[in-house]
């Protein structure tokens, strides 16, 4: 009889064993850890819901980890890497430069908008943290540039998928002549590095639709406008 008491007795601190883990597993259910210090930006579900697992609950986000999204047009994009100094300015901080750099340039452009995609990131974090998804201006001091020739972005035309310029040549003769364009600045100036000579002429604006062969008249000025 003693030795069956001892044996229900053994049996009774196993189990009562094996229920505590499973209220300590319980209690350790309640507790939600993150996986990183931060701030919470969103809250997924209010008190009291009941969640499973792999459920969000909150969004935290690290400030150390805020970046700007950058989009820049390819053809203005040579000498962008990763590394290069950037001034942010901020649309609730207007006026005021955060000093940053390039973090990463992406791998893989945007096919539709024809833009490089990168990250620049800040050198000191902006106190206090500013709202996530707030527009920011990015200027990059970008490699000079080699020295090429120029033409007004007014003057570029695409025909039949092409882009180029319309050429004057000897008496008012057109031709139409595919170029391989380089940068545009501010100025509405834009780079040709293929497709034009020094000295060629090109028209920059007309009033009518033109065509190969057909011959023009070069004015100076348009009526009623500036030379």
């Amino acid at each position: 009889m003693a030795e069956a008491g001892l044996a229900a007795a053994r049996e009774e601190r196993t189990r009562a064993r094996a229920e505590g883990a499973a209220l300590q597993a319980q209690l350790a259910n309640l507790r939600l850890l993150a996986p990183v210090d931060g701030v919470v930006t969103l809250r997924e579900v209010e008190p009291g819901t009941t969640v499973v697992a792999g459920q969000a609950v909150v969004e935290v986000v690290d400030p150390a980890t805020l970046w700007v999204d950058l989009r820049l047009d390819q053809v203005n994009a040579g000498g962008l890497a990763a590394g290069l100094p950037a001034r942010v300015v901020l649309r609730s901080r207007s006026g005021e430069a955060l000093a940053g750099r390039v973090l990463r340039v992406e791998p893989k452009a945007d096919a539709v908008t024809e833009e490089m995609l990168a990250k620049v990131v800040f050198d000191r974090l902006p106190e206090p943290m500013p709202p996530l998804g707030e527009l920011a201006e990015v200027s990059l001091a970008l490699p000079p540039l080699p020295a090429a020739a120029v033409i007004p972005n007014a003057a570029v035309r695409r025909e039949a998928g092409v882009v180029g310029v319309w050429q004057v040549r000897g008496e008012g003769e057109l031709r139409f002549v595919p170029l391989q364009l380089g940068a545009s600045d501010l100025d509405g100036r834009m780079q040709v590095r293929a497709g034009l000579a020094a000295g060629d002429e090109i028209v920059v604006y007309s009033e009518g639709a033109l065509r190969a062969g057909r011959r023009i008249e070069v004015v100076a000025a348009l009526d009623g406008g500036a030379k």
